[in-house]
C-alpha cells in the first residue's frame, strides 16, 4: 500500500492559525499506517520535545521541522527622514531537520527571529540569513506566502533564482484557485529549468472538518482572514484522498 508523510503541518501551537492538538495527528497517522509525521508551526518549535517523545511511544519517526517568515531586509531607509524602518513582508518557508545538527540549526533560527531586531509582527529571518542556511537543513518553498509567489521577487530575477536555488524541494498543493494552480504550473517549470524536484503536500491546519470550524470559528472571533486560503481544505489527508485532490484540480486545468 502506497502511503506518504504529512510534512508541512500546524497545531494549536500554530497560535490563532489551528485548533488541533498534536497527539490528535499523531493517532491519525498511526491510524493510517504512515510512518513519521513533522510539525511545521508558524516561527516556532513550541513543545518539540514533547511531540518527539509522544511519536515515539507510538512507533512514529519525529520529523523536526518550522515554517518560518522570511524577510527581504530587516530594515530600509526612509528616503523622507533617513531613518531606519522595519518592512512588513513576512513570506514563508519550511525548514526541516535532516540530522541533529539541522535541529540545533533550525532552534538557533528561531531563536534569532525572536530577537527584537528581528521581530516585527512576526518572528522573522532575511533572506541573507536564510540563503546561508547549511545542508543540514532541506529547505522547502511552501505555500502561496512563498517568496517564489511575489511579483516583486520575480521581476528581480538574480534575487528570484538565488532564492529558487537555495531550496531542496519546491512545494505543490493541490487547492482548487486559480491563484495556486497558476503557481504550481510556474513551479513545475521552474524545476524543469534549475533541476530541482516536486513535492506534493497539503497545508495542514486541522485534523478534520469539525476542526475545521473550529479554526474559523477562532479565526472570526480575533478578525482574522487568509484571503482565499479560508476556502480551501486544509484537513489531515490519507495517501489516497491526497491523490485524489490533486487530481481533480489536474483535471480541472
Amino acid at each position: 500500500m502506497s502511503n506518504y508523510v504529512t510534512y508541512h503541518l500546524h497545531t494549536e501551537l500554530s497560535l490563532l492559525d489551528s485548533c488541533t492538538n498534536f497527539k490528535l495527528y499523531v493517532d491519525k497517522a498511526k491510524e493510517l499506517g504512515q510512518t513519521a509525521i513533522c510539525f511545521t508551526e508558524h516561527g516556532n518549535c513550541y513543545n518539540w520535545v514533547e511531540k518527539k517523545m509522544y511519536c515515539e511511544e507510538h512507533n512514529i519517526k519525529y520529523l523536526h521541522g518550522v515554517e518560518c517568515y522570511l524577510t527581504e531586509k530587516l530594515f530600509h531607509t526612509n528616503e523622507e527622514t533617513g531613518e531606519q524602518e522595519k518592512v512588513r513582508d513576512n513570506y514563508h518557508t519550511i525548514l526541516l531537520a535532516k540530522n541533529l545538527k539541522g535541529v540545533k540549526e533550525i532552534n538557533k533560527l528561531v531563536s534569532l527571529s525572536n530577537k527584537k531586531d528581528h521581530f516585527y509582527y512576526k518572528p522573522r529571518i532575511s533572506f541573507e540569513e536564510f540563503l546561508r542556511i547549511s545542508s543540514n537543513v532541506i529547505k522547502l518553498s511552501a505555500c502561496l506566502a512563498s517568496p517564489l509567489n511575489s511579483k516583486h521577487i520575480q521581476e528581480n530575477n538574480k534575487l528570484f533564482l538565488r532564492l529558487a536555488k537555495q531550496y531542496d524541494y519546491l512545494e505543490i498543493q493541490p487547492h482548487n484557485s486559480e491563484e495556486q494552480k497558476a503557481y504550481n504550473i510556474m513551479l513545475y517549470k521552474l524545476s524543469q529549468a534549475i533541476d530541482k524536484p516536486l513535492v506534493a503536500t497539503t497545508d495542514t491546519h486541522s485534523l478534520n472538518q469539525y476542526k475545521a470550524e473550529c479554526r474559523t470559528m477562532l479565526q472570526e472571533s480575533k478578525g482574522i482572514e487568509f484571503q482565499n486560503e479560508d476556502t480551501f481544505d486544509l484537513t489531515y489527508k490519507s495517501y489516497s484522498e491526497l491523490i485524489g485532490m490533486f487530481s481533480s484540480v489536474a483535471m480541472a486545468l
